[in-house]
């Protein structure tokens, strides 16, 4: 029997020299030991324990310390961890059962010591050897007498069944319990800590330690037999199900030809057969899924496909009709479900619904004797996916024939799955659903419930004023209680109670708006509703330089990666080669070949920004303006600007609003409703000078109040702005907040240029959107591996990380020119003279008097002959100007544009003046004061 040892606050050496020899005193090769912060570790010969001993030593201290199960043939190469094929010999079979506290995020843990080694009892599996405590969970071991020894790839192949099997029979155990087991646990290469050393998650210091154990070791044959006991338990032999003639009674049926009912249990999903019902999906292990009974809010009820055998064990006794603890192929569960468990029925309905090996056609005597024997198809029957039609005389099959995909159900079958009988009720049901299972699309964003439907799906609404506008991909709609109670009422079955004769009876029934307001007004307290900071299309790369590549929702970006359709891009080397950048830059060098950039600077700008949507994690935005420019129309601007939106996915609208009204509504819609991570702005014309936009382009959060509305609409900036034009004109405080990319044919009617190596470039993009995303991963890929270069600070404003980021990749990369050079950007003189004249007048006309917006406004001269003002007109900025002129009582009618306008130009010098705040007047309007450069003297 093993000694249990009391924890202690400091590392015991004792114990893991202890540990050392019993897991590895006997065992060849060599012994691999990692810590936090340093996976590649040490390997150390098994005959040289003490040097092991001392290593550990030197990591004391460390967040976690880690020992390697089994030996490895061989030293590692520097940098390599070793993965299962490296293995040398198996000393021991283990678990790692996780406990709910301190460092595990994941719901549905076991809660104590006691309810985890009830897992193991639960498993049938022989006691284990040694119990150690990680300080977090448990580590059952159990010993073999003799290393088992992987001298081949049989040997090795086996050990990994071995362990892999070992831990699904564990894992189906704790989900009896409703309780989670982690994934990956059965690797050959896993690693656990030592016992001896502290557990430092969290912050915590917590010892690991062993606290007990039989003290057995067993036999291979000892475990592999109680492995197969254990499997046995959770998926019996089916009992044989008999056939029923249904459709020509006493008639064999040809070689070839199933009943409806195996038919049924080839083709359907599990998620057909159990979704109608109520189930919902809880999580996945592996092949393993896990399952919520209907009434019930969280937890597990049952799996399928436990160990392989595609059946459904039942762990619940509160799942009626189905019985806990029994197991049920598809074909099962669907009697069970909807017939009360008669085959006959069941299979009479499947029958009519194509499921079953058809027979010759018959003919009319015979067809009238199917119908009379079948009965008329109720319209209440559960309805599945109708199979794919069979030939007349089809071969007999080799082998079971594979699912077929999922269809759509011909016809909705109501089932009571959600009582709404009472407000109270429902309000409840929905705390618990609302993001998860079918309400999985919900999210919440800024103190909002929002949806995400997908273009071609229900809730998705197309852009339709103009058909040149594109909203992308995928669009952000606000959930009221209206809507959320009308999704609820048609993706469940809503019931509520009644009394016929005296006893209740669920009738059907709409989800109260009431229950869906109670939820939409306080969102927060929904502890399933994630929060959304974007969705995107592509992969990208996280802060810490890893790459999100799985579809779904990553909680540690926030993001929601939904690709599009048709999408695959080509897996990227976790550490690229050179070879790997230069064939990347290649290609993108290949897409750009027929675009006269002006010089390299222009198009290391545009590639620049084509990297950018991937890195909003790594350099969250905002991000400069791009401007895609050209000298004459014809030149190929708008293709060049699209090419990213093909890439990335975006929003296309075909021209700039010149009002700032419409210009601000069309921001707001853009970034509450739509996706896409590239908005192009067609054709801009004339001279681009907005406050509204330049406001846009330095906020990573948009505020708006619409009109009509009280409260402010919030969204995330986080999108790649882009705007077209010949040769653009940019003022205000644009210019600083703009990068260029310039192309010029330099010939007369550049749209009748013919010879491109590439004849139809749109469609080439299109089609090789995912070499081309993989080439841009790539690129950003190799140079986190290189340590991240970047170049000296040039600026220290908010886009300077983006700036050098984006420098840094394109240098590292080998790209000509420099990203964000300064003979790229746009002149800022003719601004500052313009808001120098402006300053000049009101300085000529006030000198060091105090004045107020409306009175200025007042005093610009609007041709009156009779009564001549002090401040000509032409002195007002051009989008002043531009604003007085459309308003209906002239300048005056714009004192809060430039409110705003003052606002951001305060302590702005220009020609030796500032205007500068100098306090309020009687009416708490503000009081301004032009200065000039001898008053700061």
């Amino acid at each position: 029997m093993t000694t249990i040892t009391a924890p202690t606050a400091a590392a015991d050496p004792a114990q893991w020299v202890a540990w050392l020899g019993i897991l590895h005193a006997a065992t060849p090769g060599h012994l691999h030991i990692c810590s936090t912060g340093d996976w590649t570790g040490h390997t150390y010969p098994t005959n040289q324990l003490d040097q092991a001993a001392a290593y550990i030593a030197q990591l004391d201290g460390r967040e976690g310390i880690y020992l390697r199960i089994t030996s490895l043939k061989e030293p590692l190469a520097p940098g390599r961890r070793g993965g299962a094929t490296d293995s040398a010999s198996l000393p021991a079979l283990w678990a790692d059962l996780d406990i709910a506290g301190p460092g595990h995020a994941e719901q549905d843990l076991p809660p104590d010591e006691t309810a985890a080694r009830q897992v193991i009892t639960t498993s049938g599996l022989p006691d284990p050897s040694i119990w150690i405590h990680s300080g977090g969970g448990l580590y059952p071991i159990w010993l073999l007498d003799q290393p088992w020894q992987l001298t081949d790839s049989d040997q090795l192949d086996a050990a990994k069944a071995l362990a892999k099997d070992w831990q699904a029979v564990i894992e189906h155990a704790a989900a009896s319990h409703g309780w989670r087991y982690g994934r990956g646990v059965g690797d050959l290469a896993r690693v656990l800590r030592i016992p001896g050393t502290i557990n430092r998650k969290e912050g915590l210091a917590r010892p690991c330690r062993i606290i007990g154990g039989a003290g057995y070791r067993y036999t291979t044959r000892h475990l592999t037999d109680a492995l197969a006991a254990a499997k046995t338990r959770i998926a019996p032999e089916p009992a044989t199900t008999v056939g029923s003639s249904l459709i020509t009674p006493n008639r064999d049926r040809r070689p070839g030809e199933i009943t409806p009912l195996d038919d049924f249990n080839a083709r359907a999903t599990w998620t057909q057969v159990l979704g109608p019902a109520g189930w919902r999906e809880h999580y996945r292990a592996d092949d393993v899924t896990y399952w919520t009974r209907p009434g019930k809010q969280t937890g597990i009820s049952a799996s399928t496909n436990a160990l392989g055998t595609d059946r459904l064990h039942v762990f619940t006794t509160g799942a009626a009709p189905l019985d806990g603890g029994e197991s049920y192929s598809k074909a099962g569960t669907y009697a069970a479900l909807h017939y009360g468990g008669d085959h006959h029925a069941a299979a009479k309905q499947l029958a009519r619904q194509g499921f079953g090996t058809p027979l010759p056609e018959p003919g009319a005597d015979q067809a009238q004797l199917i119908a009379d024997i079948l009965g008329p198809t109720p319209a209440t029957s559960p309805a599945v996916p109708a199979p794919v039609q069979q030939p007349a005389d089809p071969p007999a099959p080799t082998t079971p024939p594979a699912p077929a995909a999922p269809a759509e159900t011909p016809i909705r079958i109501w089932a009571p799955e959600v009582d709404v009988t009472t407000t109270a009720v429902a309000a409840d049901w929905l705390r618990e659903e609302a993001g998860r299972g079918r309400l999985a699309g919900l999210f919440i964003r800024h103190d909002q419930v929002v949806h995400t439907p997908r273009e071609g799906e229900d809730g998705y609404i197309p852009l339709t004023a103009n058909g040149f506008n594109n909203d992308g991909p995928a669009q952000i709609r606000a959930v009221n209680d209206s809507t959320l109670a009308s999704r609820i009422t048609f993706t469940y079955g809503c019931y509520r109670i009644v009394k016929r004769d005296g006893k209740p009876e669920p009738v059907q029934a709409t989800f109260p708006r009431g229950a869906a307001r109670i939820s939409v007004d306080v969102p927060d307290m929904l502890p399933n509703l994630r929060h959304l900071r974007g969705v995107i299309h592509t992969p990208l790369v996280r802060a810490d330089g890893t790459l999100l590549v799985a579809p779904g929702y990553d909680p540690g970006t926030g993001l929601l990666h939904l690709p599009e359709p048709g999408l695959t891009v080509p897996a990227v080397p976790d550490q690229p080669a050179a070879a790997d950048v230069a064939a990347a830059v290649a290609l993108v060098d290949e897409m750009l070949a027929g675009f006269p950039f002006v010089n390299q600077h222009y198009k290391a700008n545009y590639i620049g920004n084509l990297l950018t949507p991937l890195l909003r994690a790594v350099c969250p935005p905002p991000y400069k303006m791009h401007a895609v420019e050209a000298h004459q129309p014809g030149s190929g601007k708008t293709l060049l600007a699209q090419l990213s939106r093909h890439i990335h996915g975006g929003v296309f609208r075909a021209e700039l609003p010149e009002d700032d009204a419409e210009l601000r509504k069309q921001i707001t819609a853009i970034l509450t409703v739509t996706t896409g991570s590239v908005v192009i702005l067609d054709n801009v014309a004339g001279k681009l000078q907005s406050s509204t936009l330049a406001g846009l382009l330095t906020a990573d959060v948009w505020d708006d109040r619409p009109l009509g509305a009280t409260a402010i609409t919030r969204a995330s900036n986080d999108r790649l702005w882009t705007i077209t034009g010949n040769n653009l004109a940019i003022g205000g405080d644009l210019p600083r907040r703009t990068i260029r990319t310039v192309i010029d044919p330099q010939q007369p009617n550049p749209e009748l240029r013919t010879g491109f190596a590439i004849p139809n470039l749109e469609e080439w993009v299109i089609q090789r959107r995912g070499e081309l995303l993989h080439a841009l991963l790539a690129i950003i890929r190799a140079w986190v591996v290189a340590g991240r270069p970047l170049p000296p600070e040039r600026a220290s404003d908010g886009y300077s990380r983006w700036t050098r980021t984006v420098e840094g990749i394109v240098t590292h990369a080998g790209i000509g020119g420099q990203f964000d050079h300064p003979s790229t950007r746009v002149d800022l003189g003719t601004d500052d003279d313009d808001w120098a004249m402006f300053l000049a007048a009101v300085h000529r006309a006030y000198g060091v008097r105090k004045w107020t917006a409306k009175e200025l406004l007042a005093d610009v001269d609007t041709g009156n002959l009779m009564n001549p003002a002090p401040i000509p007109a032409d002195a007002l900025p051009d989008e002043l100007a531009a604003k007085a002129a459309r308003a209906g009582r002239g300048p005056v009618g714009i004192a809060k544009s430039l409110g705003w306008w003052l606002r951001n130009r305060e302590g702005r010098w220009a020609g030796g003046l500032a205007v500068r705040c100098v306090g309020e007047a009687s009416d708490k309007a503000k009081l301004w004061q032009i200065r000039t450069e001898q008053d700061t003297e």
